[in-house]
């Protein structure tokens, strides 16, 4: 049951890397979230003229 408590400093570091992957991502997809929107407005612009 000891390397249980030897684990723990590993654990700690792998969620701390898993959350600034989980920010990254936020990022990306807001980006991604945005140009979608400006390629449907576009879109939406190109077919109303």
């Amino acid at each position: 049951m000891e390397y249980v408590g030897l684990l723990a400093p590993i654990a700690f570091v792998f969620a701390l890397s898993a959350l600034s992957q989980i920010g990254t991502l936020k990022k990306e997809i807001e980006q991604l979230k945005q140009i979608i929107r400006e390629k449907e407005a576009s879109a939406k612009e190109s077919s109303a003229s």
